[in-house]
Formats: C-alpha cells, sequence, structure tokens
C-alpha cells in the first residue's frame, strides 16, 4: 500500500471516510437515477427512514415540543416523502453554570477562610 498522493487524489481522515460512508445512501437516494438503476437500495433507505420514526415516536414522551418535525415533500418519482427535521440540543442553562461555577468557588474558598 503506497499512501503517496497522486494526480486526483483526495487525502481524507478515517473519521471523515466514516461520516460520508454514513451519508452516502441518503445522498444518493435523492438521485433519481440512482433510485431507478438501484431500486433495492432506494427501498432499504425508505425501510429505514420508516424505522427511524416508528421508534422515534413511541420512545418520546407525550408533548408538542418531544415530537420530531416532519416535512412533507414529492420526489422525482411522485411519491410522497416525509424528511424527519433533527431536533436541536437545548443548550446547558446559564442559571445552572453560574450556580456550579458559585458553590465550586465557595468549596475552593472554604480552606482560605478559615482563621
Amino acid at each position: 500500500m503506497d499512501n503517496s498522493p497522486t494526480t486526483g487524489s483526495v487525502n481524507t481522515t478515517a473519521a471523515e471516510k466514516q461520516r460520508l460512508a454514513k451519508t452516502s445512501l441518503s445522498f444518493n437516494c435523492k438521485n433519481p437515477t440512482f433510485r431507478k438503476l438501484f431500486p433495492e437500495y432506494a427501498d432499504r433507505y425508505k425501510k429505514q427512514q420508516q424505522l427511524i420514526l416508528e421508534h422515534s415516536s413511541p420512545e418520546s414522551p407525550q408533548g408538542e415540543n418531544s415530537k420530531p418535525k416532519t416535512e412533507k415533500l414529492v420526489d422525482s418519482s411522485g411519491e410522497d416523502v416525509k424528511k424527519v427535521i433533527p431536533r436541536r440540543k437545548q443548550p446547558f442553562p446559564t442559571w445552572m453554570m453560574l450556580l456550579l461555577v458559585s458553590v465550586f468557588g465557595i468549596v475552593m474558598a472554604l480552606p482560605l477562610l478559615q482563621l
């Protein structure tokens, strides 16, 4: 195995290669030619998306904010497709951070305050 670069080659990290491999099926299934040439992979992708939707619904607690948002799309073959919009993570509350820093500061200052 020679690792020297060649004309037109691209050097990527192993993590980047794994990330691209994980997203390649969803990227390819957006292409109508790919879906036509490889219907078995398009079906596999649809089943994966359905499983994701099924697993995310029963486990999540009831409430308007807990449901994943979906967007209804129509692909080039005229079929309805649901796209799951991922929820953003809630940021760590500022008041909680201030409380933790204050408690840590008080605990660290205790030995200095003793007479």
